[in-house]
């Protein structure tokens, strides 16, 4: 004895019914046989798990092409969403690179700096290092170290030129 099942039974009839024409309004739409394909079955998929078919069955041909095209729709907007991060990850990369780039180069240049700062001669390099901190200006920086503003000058300029020389080498 074979037993059937109302709701299966009603189902295949719709199947066979409308499942080519819904076909071929899809492959209209997406250009794209399994895509079409895929997009119907994903349809037919919910109307079977619908709790209601038969309540539907009046109206089923206008649910279908409703449902169908709702699918499509989400489709396309989901290929739209995924085609801009496609198309902003690039971006976003390259500017996160470029600022990880940007501190790596500037820790890089403190770093040499402060090794060159660290090889002036001892008053030379103090001189510096309290110019650098932008708390004194020449004129406390020589009271601070017992020396003449013109020395705290020289002494700015000759570091100045030693630096400068270094950092072309570096570059080199």
């Amino acid at each position: 004895m074979h037993y059937s099942d109302p709701k299966i039974d009603c189902f295949n009839r719709i199947y066979k019914l409308y499942w080519k024409e819904l076909y071929y309004f899809a492959l209209k739409k997406v250009k794209d046989h399994a895509l079409a394909e895929d997009l119907l079955h994903d349809v037919f998929l919910k109307l079977l798990k619908s709790e209601s078919l038969e309540d539907r069955i009046d109206t089923i041909k206008g649910y279908l092409y409703t449902a169908l095209r709702n699918r499509i729709t989400d489709h396309y907007r989901k290929s739209k969403l995924q085609t801009d991060l496609e198309q902003d990850i690039p971006t976003w990369y390259s500017q996160h690179d470029n600022k990880a780039l940007e501190i790596t180069i500037k820790r890089e240049f403190d770093e040499f700096l402060e090794l060159q700062v660290s090889r002036l001669p001892d008053q030379m390099r103090r001189v510096v290092q309290l110019n650098n901190k932008g708390v004194f200006n020449t004129t406390e920086i020589a009271q601070k170290l017992l020396i003449s503003d013109k020395t705290v000058r020289n002494q700015l300029s000759l570091a100045n030129q030693k630096l400068r020389t270094a950092l072309e080498k570096f570059l080199k």
